[in-house]
């Protein structure tokens, strides 16, 4: 079971048992899901060294990876694990799930007892709550595994358009539903895909929300009268070439619905200075995590990038 493996998408079955005895169900799905003893136990069920030896082959090393390297990816495994299927999933995604496998097994007194003796049922690895949550990972876990998985992507960076935030091999995942029930902000770096024959898929950090006033005087952003700080920038080149969208775009207001993307390297980025604005329907999610990294040149890792979520 894996991080990114498909998993079979049969629909799992719900409790017919009334709402009021799940209340119960659900406080001690609540602990297992909130102490991450769930998350645990999926991490202990995933073949880590299958994973890193995908990765070793995807990103074609030029030494193979050490023992002691897998120590490594599994820390950073481990956390792309919690924010694909934990910190993504819809809200009591999976304490909703927890319970309705005990409303099949168990009696409300059951359930009752496991509540009121969890922590001494914990210390026990042969523990009924230790045993209900294995059958859990083993049963049901693989059939709702799909629908959390889409809700998000990895994407490998290619260009250096967000250098020094993002380098050319870095690994990034990004949450798709990040927008379904919310706006992009400032700051925000988006993935989106760019509405030409091709489609190309471009990574940028959001700068203009619809409405307001854009503009760029000898390479300085201002949003709405005010000059930003950007402490993520990277200005490679200070020439100022007059009339030059690169450094000096005159005033303007964003679009409804739309929002003005730019690179964090600033004179390296092919974006919203010379694309437009993107409206929203082209965005496809915000970038949260990045996991795995490869020096092209070097043909070699990036150990101290691993392991990091994006601001």
């Amino acid at each position: 079971m894996g991080l990114w493996a498909g998993c079979s998408s049969a629909p799992s079955t719900a409790s017919h048992r009334d709402q009021e005895p799940k209340n119960i169900f659900q406080q001690l799905a609540h602990r297992e899901v909130s102490s991450n003893r769930l998350y645990q136990a999926v991490l202990d069920q995933a073949d880590v060294v299958g994973y890193s030896r995908q990765l070793e082959l995807h990103s074609d090393l030029a030494s193979p990876l050490l023992p002691t390297d897998f120590e490594r990816i599994k820390r950073s495994f481990a956390g792309s694990l919690k924010v694909m299927l934990f910190d993504l999933a819809p809200a009591d995604f999976w304490e909703q799930h927890l319970a309705e496998h005990y409303a099949e097994i168990l009696s409300v007194e059951e359930v009752q007892r496991l509540v009121d003796e969890y922590e001494r049922q914990v210390l026990s690895a042969s523990s009924q709550v230790q045993v209900l949550r294995q059958s859990f990972v083993t049963d049901r876990f693989p059939n709702l595994l799909p629908v959390v998985r889409a809700r998000s992507q990895t994407f490998e960076i290619s260009h250096g358009a967000m250098i020094p935030t993002f380098l050319p091999g870095d690994h990034v995942i990004v949450n798709r539903a990040a927008y379904h029930a919310a706006t992009p902000q400032r700051g925000d770096v988006v993935l989106y895909r760019y509405p030409d024959e091709e489609g190309k898929r471009l990574l940028h950090r959001v700068m203009g929300l619809p409405g307001d006033l854009i503009e760029i005087r000898t390479q300085v952003l201002s949003v709405n009268g005010e000059v930003l700080t950007e402490p993520y920038v990277q200005h490679t080149d200070q020439f100022l070439a007059p009339g030059n969208v690169r450094d000096h775009v005159a005033p303007m207001i964003v679009p409804p619905d739309a929002y003005f993307v730019l690179g964090d390297n600033r004179e390296e980025s092919l974006d919203s200075r010379f694309l437009g604005p993107i409206s929203r329907a082209q965005i496809l999610g915000q970038v949260v995590f990045l996991y795995w990294s490869v020096d092209y040149n070097l043909r070699a890792p990036r150990w101290d990038r691993l392991n990091q979520p994006v601001h």
